[in-house]
């Protein structure tokens, strides 16, 4: 079991009985506004004839200075017992971990596509601009995305949903919150006159389910959000790098079928392939738990 995550007896003889629903709704609050008003406040400069850079770094610093310091009060205001910041070297190697095993997907499922003439890379595009993108766009990563939305929703949200629910309803009630942030913030989107965001379908619901599970599984095997916050800046880094085919990337691919690369290396590798390799290595870590007991 995770450590980190199961509240001890004297922590749940001190919640009442209603804590865990406030710090659920409170944390699922923290990312849902946050995120909204950052929306907000990359189109009001985007009015004013920012560029893309400028746009991505007001909505960065919008959503790390609203979210994160929510998450602490929240932390601090009902005295969770789970150590969601601090990054100790031991979190450091959590974070580095999460991402170098993000690059190893992504390597594979490249590896496993070209074995079967699925892809054929056919450029590789090594440069200081190319350097640079990447450097800036991982930093905006991870102040917009992957820092606030894991303290909040694997973070305070799964730990209030702890608090009452088993594991395996805490996961699915997390994932479902988690769907539920970009859903809420594109109707708030529309009832405000914005422009929508991402396109909600059947494909992005699935895609977030199995992406939100496979984060929670970096959690409860390490005991550390940052192997998730690392899992997820690499992440995101592969597919507007790599498999996405912007006009900067690392490489050039062709596919023997159109869609290979972000259907079976991004979602069928990378995340499939990462929860199920995620969920073995959990059952085992119970398994060996017990025996030591």
């Amino acid at each position: 079991m995770d450590k980190t995550t199961l509240p001890s007896s004297n922590i749940l003889r001190r919640t009442p009985d209603r804590s865990w629903l406030a710090i659920t709704a409170l944390g699922w609050l923290a990312m849902t506004i946050g995120l909204f008003t950052a929306t907000v406040a990359g189109n009001a400069v985007r009015a004013s004839d920012a560029t893309d850079n400028e746009i991505a770094v007001v909505q960065a610093l919008t959503a790390a200075l609203l979210i994160v310091p929510a998450v602490c009060l929240i932390q601090r205001r009902f005295r969770l017992t789970a150590r969601l910041l601090p990054l100790t070297p031991a979190a450091f190697l959590h974070m580095l971990g999460g991402a170098a095993s993000a690059l190893l997907m992504g390597g594979l499922g490249f590896i496993i596509t070209g074995m079967l003439g699925w892809t054929t890379i056919t450029a590789w595009h090594f440069s200081a601009e190319l350097l640079l993108a990447v450097a800036f766009n991982t930093c905006i990563a991870f102040l917009y995305e992957a820092l606030p939305e894991e303290l909040s929703m694997r973070g305070i949200v799964y730990s209030g949903l702890r608090l009452r629910l088993p594991a395996f309803a805490a996961y699915g009630a997390q994932v479902l919150l988690f769907v539920l942030v970009p859903v809420t913030v594109n109707q708030l989107q529309a009832w405000s006159g914005l422009d929508r965001g991402s396109s909600i379908n059947a494909e992005y619901v699935i895609m977030l389910l199995c992406y939100g599970t496979m984060l929670q599984l970096w959690r409860s095997l390490t005991g550390s959000l940052w192997a998730s916050i690392g899992f997820h800046v690499a992440y995101l880094e592969i597919a507007r790098f790599v498999i996405l085919q912007q006009d900067r990337r690392l490489l050039t691919y062709s596919e023997l079928e159109a869609g290979t690369g972000p259907v079976v290396i991004q979602f069928g590798v990378i995340i499939i392939g990462s929860a199920g390799l995620l969920a073995l290595l959990n059952l085992w870590r119970r398994r060996r738990l017990r025996t030591a007991y």
